[in-house]
C-alpha cells in the first residue's frame, strides 16, 4: 500500500475501518480482518479514485509473484463477503470489466477524534509491550513506494475531503440517490451462486446430516432442550421420527437408504446400534465406543460397513477404525501421534466410488493435514498440510469439499489448488454431498458467565453478550477476567468489581485454548499460549514471556506467596511439574512420575497427572508421594483449585465438590447447573461459571448453477 496511507480511522459508506486495530465495523458488529483482506482494503483506500487493476493487485498484494486468476477473484470475494456481512444491502466493490475493481463507496476520515476508552488505551499499551524472552515478531505488511503523482493525488484528496465536510447534507442526498441506482455487486466466482434452500427450520438445532446415495432420503438429528430426535425426510416431503432419545448423539443413513447406525452415549457406556428402516424397533449393538469421546460415524459406499472415530480418553488423540457388518471384523486404520496432532482425526469421508478415504487431522498453529488413503489397503496415497483449520470434509466429485467456520472450500488433490466456494453465514456443523448438491447443517452458539452465591444459594448472570464469553477467573478483590470473542477474535476482557467490562488485551499468536489465573496480589494474570508462559500486567496492559515456547508449557498456577509459578512441561518427553522462581528466572523440576496441574503450599505439592485419574500429594522434603483423592477425574486440570485448605473440583454426573484438607471431609458443594460448561472459578463463597446458550442451527441445500437456475 502507498506510504501516504495512515492509521487514522476512516468512514467507508456506512462502515468504519480502523487500520490500527484492523477492524471493520458497523453500528452493531465488528469484524477483525485477516492480513490479506486488511492489506487489500488499504490498497483500495490509497489508490486513485479507489481503483485497482489486476496488475496493481499482483504487484502490491503478492509482491509481483505469479498468481492465478482464481487467487485474485478469491481475495476480492472474501473482502466483499466481509462488507456484505456488515452491510448486506449496499455494494462496496464493483468490477470494472477488463480493468480491475473499484471501491464504490465514499471514503472520508472520521470527522472527530474518538474519546479514549479503556479498550483503546489498553490497545496502545499492548502495542508497546516487550516480552522478557525474545520471540519472533510478526512480519510487517510490505508497502509500495510513494511517487510525485501519489503526492499530488493526496493533496487533491484532502481538498475533496474538506469539500465533502462542508457540503455533507447535499452530498448525503446525492449519494443516496446514486446508490439506489448503482449496479448490483459482482457475484462470487463460484458455481454455487444460488440462494441455499432451507430444509429444516425447527426450534433448537438440527445437525449431523447424512444422505442416501441417490439423494432420496435425508437423515439428521433434531436437538431440543429435553431430547434428541432422529428425523428421516424423504424426497417426497414425508417426514418420520425414527427415535426420541436424549442419549442419542449421532447417526447416519446407509448409501443404499435401507439401514441406519446410531450412537447411544451414557456416562458409563457408549454403543453403536444398527437397524433397518423397515424394522426400527429391532436394534442391534454392533460396536462399542468410549463415553469419554465425541464419536463420529460414516458409512462405506457399499453399505456393508462403517467408519468410527473414537478415543480411549481425553488424553489420547482421536483415531479411525473400520467395522464390517458382514464379517463383524474391526480394524484400526489410523494411529495419529499426540506429539504431532494432539486431537487426532477430525473428520473423514469415503469417495463415491469407494476407492479412497479422505481424513482431516488437526495440527497445531491453525493447520490441517489432509490424508488420502486407499480404502482397501489403507496405504497413504497422498497428504497435504493446509494453512487453515478445517472441520468437515466430503467428496465433491473427484475433489474435496471442506468447511472452515462459515466457509465452504474446494480442494483439488491433484493440482493442490484450494478455492473458495460459498459463505454460509454461520459455522458449518456437518456436510453431505450427492450429485454435486451440497447439504449442510449450520449452527450458532453463545455462552454467558453466571455467578452463584453459596450463602444465599442464588445464581444470577454476571457477564452476558451475543458472543461466546468463557474462562472466568476472579481475584480476591472481586475483579473478573474472562475470554471473549466479541470482536471476532480471542481477547482477554476485564470487569473490575462494580464497573463495566472492557477489552484488556488481544491474545498473542495463533487462536488456541487459553486458561487464565490471577496472581495472589490481584495485579497480573498468567496464561500459557503456543507453548510459552505469559504474564499480563493489569495496570499497564504490558505482557511478557516468562518461559519460552520451546519448553512446551501447558498448565500454570501461582505459588501461594506469589514468588513463583508451578507449571507443567513435556520438555523431557512426558508431562512433569516445574517450579519457576521469578526473582532468578530459573526453573527446577519437581515431579518424576508425572504431573500436569499443581499447587504448592510450603513444601507440599498438590497435583494431578495427565494420564492417570486421582489427586496426589508430594512432600518435597521427603520425596514421598501419596494418593489424596482417588475419585478425581484427570479432566480436572482445567479448573480444580486449592484455596484456604480447601480443594474444589468437578465430578462428572454430580457437580462441584469440596475436599477439606484438615479433616478429609468430601462434600458435594453444588449439583451441575443447567447447560454447565466445565469452566469455573471460586472466590469468597462465590462460584463463577460458564453457561452455554441454547444452540441454533438448520439444514440447507446448495445447488450448482445450471441453465434452469440462472
Amino acid at each position: 500500500m502507498s506510504e501516504h496511507h495512515t492509521h487514522q480511522p476512516v468512514l467507508i459508506g456506512q462502515l468504519t475501518f480502523d487500520p490500527g486495530s484492523r477492524e471493520l465495523r458497523s453500528a452493531t458488529e465488528v469484524i477483525y480482518l485477516d492480513p490479506q483482506a486488511y492489506q487489500l482494503l488499504s490498497l483500495f483506500i490509497a489508490a486513485d479514485h479507489g481503483q485497482l487493476s489486476r496488475d496493481q493487485m499482483i504487484e502490491q498484494l503478492w509482491d509481483g509473484r505469479v498468481v492465478s486468476e482464481s487467487a485474485i477473484n478469491k481475495a476480492v470475494s472474501l473482502l466483499r463477503k466481509v462488507f456484505a456481512q456488515l452491510d448486506p444491502s449496499t455494494p462496496y466493490i464493483e468490477t470494472l470489466p477488463k480493468v480491475g475493481y473499484r471501491l464504490c463507496q465514499t471514503v472520508t476520515p472520521q470527522a472527530t477524534k474518538q474519546p479514549e476508552t479503556p479498550d483503546t488505551v489498553q490497545q496502545q499499551a499492548n502495542t508497546s509491550a516487550e516480552p522478557a524472552v525474545s520471540v519472533a515478531a510478526a512480519a510487517a505488511v510490505k508497502t509500495a513506494a510513494g511517487s510525485p503523482a501519489a503526492a499530488t493525488s493526496s493533496g487533491l484528496k484532502t481538498k475533496l475531503v474538506l469539500a465533502v465536510l462542508w457540503t455533507a447534507p447535499l452530498l448525503f442526498f446525492v449519494l443516496w440517490f446514486f446508490i439506489t441506482l448503482a449496479p448490483e455487486p459482482e457475484k462470487l466466482p463460484t458455481p454455487y451462486l444460488n440462494e441455499p434452500q432451507p430444509i429444516s427450520s425447527a426450534q433448537g438445532v438440527d445437525y449431523d446430516v447424512s444422505l442416501s446415495k441417490d439423494g432420496s432420503t435425508l437423515l439428521y438429528i433434531s436437538g431440543g432442550t429435553e431430547t434428541n430426535q432422529l428425523v428421516l425426510r424423504q424426497k417426497t416431503g414425508k417426514t418420520q421420527i425414527l427415535s426420541d432419545d436424549k442419549q442419542l448423539v449421532t447417526a447416519a443413513i446407509s448409501p443404499d437408504g435401507l439401514q441406519v447406525i446410531q450412537v447411544i452415549q451414557q456416562p458409563e457406556a457408549c454403543v453403536v446400534q444398527w437397524f433397518l428402516l423397515e424394522a426400527t424397533q429391532q436394534k442391534k449393538t454392533v460396536a462399542q465406543c468410549h463415553s469419554d469421546s465425541v464419536v463420529k460415524i460414516a458409512w462405506q459406499q457399499d453399505s456393508k460397513g462403517f467408519y468410527l472415530r473414537d478415543r480411549a480418553d481425553k488424553t489420547q488423540p482421536y483415531a479411525l477404525s473400520r467395522y464390517r457388518l458382514d464379517t463383524q471384523a474391526k480394524e484400526q486404520i489410523t494411529n495419529p501421534l499426540s506429539a504431532e496432532s494432539p486431537t487426532g482425526d477430525l473428520a473423514f469421508a469415503e469417495s463415491d466410488d469407494g476407492k479412497k478415504l479422505a481424513v482431516l487431522r488437526y495440527l497445531e498453529k491453525q493447520q490441517t493435514l489432509v490424508v488420502i488413503l486407499d480404502s482397501s489397503s489403507f496405504a497413504v496415497l497422498t497428504q497435504k498440510t493446509l494453512p487453515l483449520q478445517a472441520s468437515n470434509i466430503d467428496w465433491l466429485g473427484d475433489k474435496l469439499l471442506l468447511s472452515k467456520d462459515a466457509e465452504l472450500l474446494q480442494y483439488d488433490t491433484d493440482s493442490e489448488q484450494l478455492e473458495f466456494l460459498f459463505y454460509t453465514g454461520r459455522t458449518v456443523q456437518s456436510l453431505a454431498v450427492v450429485n454435486q448438491q451440497i447439504y449442510y447443517a449450520d449452527y450458532e452458539l453463545d455462552s454467558d458467565i453466571w455467578q452463584h452465591d453459596f450463602t444465599a444459594n442464588k445464581a444470577r448472570i454476571r457477564i452476558g453478550s451475543s458472543k461466546i464469553d468463557r474462562m472466568p477467573e476472579v481475584n480476591h478483590k472481586g475483579d473478573l477476567a474472562f475470554l471473549s470473542q466479541r470482536s471476532g477474535k480471542e481477547q482477554i476482557w476485564l470487569q473490575p468489581v462494580g464497573q463495566n467490562e472492557y477489552q484488556l488485551a488481544d491474545l498473542p499468536g495463533y487462536p488456541a485454548f487459553v486458561r487464565l489465573q490471577w496472581s495472589p496480589d490481584g495485579e497480573s494474570l498468567i496464561f500459557t499460549k503456543d507453548g510459552a508462559l505469559w504474564q499480563l500486567m493489569i495496570a499497564s496492559g504490558q505482557s511478557r514471556v516468562l518461559v519460552a515456547p520451546d519448553k512446551q508449557v501447558e498448565v500454570a498456577n501461582w505459588t501461594a506467596d506469589g514468588s513463583g509459578i508451578i507449571y507443567s512441561s513435556k520438555q523431557n518427553a512426558d508431562w512433569q511439574l516445574w517450579q519457576l522462581d521469578l526473582q532468578s528466572a530459573s526453573s527446577k523440576q519437581l515431579t518424576q512420575q508425572g504431573g500436569y496441574s499443581g499447587y504448592l503450599q510450603k513444601d507440599q505439592l498438590y497435583f494431578s497427572k495427565f494420564h492417570q485419574d486421582g489427586l496426589f500429594l508430594l512432600n518435597l522434603t521427603t520425596g514421598q508421594e501419596q494418593l489424596l483423592i482417588a475419585d478425581f477425574n484427570k479432566i480436572n486440570w482445567l479448573n480444580w483449585s486449592l484455596s484456604e485448605d480447601k480443594i474444589y473440583y468437578y465430578q462428572q454426573g454430580q457437580g462441584i465438590r469440596q475436599y477439606q484438607l484438615n479433616n478429609q471431609e468430601n462434600t458435594l458443594l453444588l449439583s451441575t447447573p443447567e447447560r454447565f460448561v466445565h469452566q469455573y472459578s471460586i472466590q469468597n463463597q462465590q462460584l463463577f461459571y460458564v453457561k452455554a446458550g441454547v444452540p441454533k442451527g438448520d439444514i440447507y441445500k446448495l445447488e450448482p448453477v445450471t441453465q434452469s437456475t440462472k
